[in-house]
Protein backbone atom coordinates (compact mmCIF):
# COMPACT_ATOMS: atom_id res chain seq x y z
CA UNK A 1 0.00 0.00 0.00
CA UNK A 2 1.22 3.69 -1.05
CA UNK A 3 1.21 6.22 1.72
CA UNK A 4 1.75 9.65 1.65
CA UNK A 5 5.14 9.09 3.56
CA UNK A 6 6.19 6.53 1.17
CA UNK A 7 5.91 8.84 -1.83
CA UNK A 8 7.88 11.64 0.38
CA UNK A 9 10.25 9.51 0.80
CA UNK A 10 10.42 8.05 -2.51
CA UNK A 11 10.37 11.96 -3.71
CA UNK A 12 13.52 13.11 -1.91
CA UNK A 13 15.47 9.90 -2.44
CA UNK A 14 15.33 10.54 -6.46
CA UNK A 15 16.09 14.30 -5.91
CA UNK A 16 18.98 13.78 -3.68
CA UNK A 17 20.34 10.97 -6.08
CA UNK A 18 20.09 13.22 -9.48
CA UNK A 19 21.75 15.70 -7.60
CA UNK A 20 24.46 13.18 -6.81
CA UNK A 21 24.73 12.73 -10.16
CA UNK A 22 24.69 16.05 -11.46
CA UNK A 23 27.51 16.99 -8.93
CA UNK A 24 30.01 14.02 -9.88
CA UNK A 25 29.21 15.07 -13.43
CA UNK A 26 31.23 18.04 -12.98
CA UNK A 27 33.29 17.08 -10.73
CA UNK A 28 36.74 16.05 -13.10
CA UNK A 29 39.82 14.78 -12.48
CA UNK A 30 42.72 16.78 -14.71
CA UNK A 31 44.71 14.45 -16.74
CA UNK A 32 48.09 14.66 -16.64
CA UNK A 33 48.63 17.02 -19.62
CA UNK A 34 46.02 18.98 -18.52
CA UNK A 35 47.98 19.39 -15.30
CA UNK A 36 51.24 20.09 -16.87
CA UNK A 37 49.86 23.09 -19.14
CA UNK A 38 47.93 24.53 -15.89
CA UNK A 39 51.34 24.55 -14.51
CA UNK A 40 53.82 25.61 -16.97
CA UNK A 41 54.62 29.06 -17.55
CA UNK A 42 55.36 32.08 -15.15
CA UNK A 43 54.31 32.28 -11.63
CA UNK A 44 54.57 35.64 -9.46
CA UNK A 45 54.08 35.76 -5.82
CA UNK A 46 54.89 38.00 -2.67
CA UNK A 47 56.08 36.22 0.43
CA UNK A 48 53.96 36.48 3.19
CA UNK A 49 55.75 38.48 5.98
CA UNK A 50 56.55 42.28 6.47
CA UNK A 51 58.86 42.71 3.81
CA UNK A 52 57.19 41.46 0.45
CA UNK A 53 59.62 39.99 -1.04
CA UNK A 54 58.54 39.02 -4.08
CA UNK A 55 59.71 35.72 -6.01
CA UNK A 56 59.13 34.36 -9.55
CA UNK A 57 58.68 30.69 -10.30
CA UNK A 58 59.16 29.76 -14.26
CA UNK A 59 58.06 25.97 -15.32
CA UNK A 60 59.59 25.47 -18.45
CA UNK A 61 58.64 21.74 -19.12
CA UNK A 62 57.40 18.70 -16.87
CA UNK A 63 58.54 15.26 -17.77
CA UNK A 64 55.82 13.21 -16.01
CA UNK A 65 57.95 9.95 -16.58
CA UNK A 66 60.88 11.05 -14.65
CA UNK A 67 58.69 13.03 -12.10
CA UNK A 68 61.07 16.02 -12.65
CA UNK A 69 60.42 19.72 -13.69
CA UNK A 70 62.69 22.29 -15.14
CA UNK A 71 62.01 25.66 -13.79
CA UNK A 72 64.06 28.74 -13.18
CA UNK A 73 63.45 30.25 -9.81
CA UNK A 74 64.02 34.05 -8.43
CA UNK A 75 63.45 34.69 -4.90
CA UNK A 76 63.67 38.27 -4.95
CA UNK A 77 63.63 38.89 -8.49
CA UNK A 78 67.55 39.69 -8.73
CA UNK A 79 69.25 35.85 -8.72
CA UNK A 80 67.82 33.53 -11.39
CA UNK A 81 68.49 29.45 -10.02
CA UNK A 82 68.32 26.70 -12.61
CA UNK A 83 66.09 24.25 -10.77
CA UNK A 84 65.13 20.51 -11.59
CA UNK A 85 62.31 19.93 -9.32
CA UNK A 86 60.41 16.85 -7.99
CA UNK A 87 56.99 16.67 -9.82
CA UNK A 88 54.39 14.84 -7.63
CA UNK A 89 51.16 14.46 -10.12
CA UNK A 90 47.79 14.22 -8.14
CA UNK A 91 44.18 16.04 -7.99
CA UNK A 92 46.66 18.98 -6.54
CA UNK A 93 49.94 18.26 -8.14
CA UNK A 94 53.10 19.59 -6.25
CA UNK A 95 56.86 20.73 -7.35
CA UNK A 96 59.69 20.15 -4.40
CA UNK A 97 62.99 21.29 -4.51
CA UNK A 98 66.34 23.32 -2.61
CA UNK A 99 68.00 26.43 -3.43
CA UNK A 100 70.89 27.87 -0.89
CA UNK A 101 69.44 25.32 1.56
CA UNK A 102 66.02 26.40 1.46
CA UNK A 103 63.22 23.52 1.16
CA UNK A 104 60.93 24.79 -1.17
CA UNK A 105 57.61 23.06 -1.93
CA UNK A 106 54.66 24.49 -4.46
CA UNK A 107 51.26 22.84 -4.63
CA UNK A 108 48.67 23.71 -7.31
CA UNK A 109 45.17 24.57 -5.32
CA UNK A 110 42.55 26.18 -8.02
CA UNK A 111 44.50 27.77 -10.01
CA UNK A 112 46.62 29.45 -7.15
CA UNK A 113 50.71 27.83 -6.36
CA UNK A 114 50.87 27.87 -2.67
CA UNK A 115 54.11 27.50 -1.60
CA UNK A 116 55.83 26.95 1.36
CA UNK A 117 59.68 28.11 1.97
CA UNK A 118 62.10 26.72 4.91
CA UNK A 119 65.30 27.23 5.57
CA UNK A 120 67.90 30.08 6.75
CA UNK A 121 66.79 33.76 6.12
CA UNK A 122 68.69 36.67 7.41
CA UNK A 123 71.10 34.39 9.47
CA UNK A 124 68.02 33.06 11.10
CA UNK A 125 65.88 29.42 10.44
CA UNK A 126 62.73 30.61 9.55
CA UNK A 127 59.75 29.32 7.35
CA UNK A 128 57.28 31.17 4.96
CA UNK A 129 54.85 30.95 2.69
CA UNK A 130 53.58 32.46 -0.59
CA UNK A 131 50.58 32.07 -3.41
CA UNK A 132 51.66 32.96 -6.76
CA UNK A 133 49.36 33.38 -9.44
CA UNK A 134 50.18 32.70 -13.28
CA UNK A 135 50.82 35.28 -15.46
CA UNK A 136 49.61 34.91 -19.37
CA UNK A 137 52.31 34.18 -21.52
CA UNK A 138 53.97 37.31 -23.69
Amino acid sequence: MVTRKTTAITFISILITAGLMVFATQVQAQTPDEQQQALIGEWRGVWAGGYGHTCTLIIHEIDTAKAKARCTYSPLGEKKYPVLADFISGPEPKLEFKVEGNELKFVLKKNILQGARKGMSGGFYSTNTVKMEKYPKK
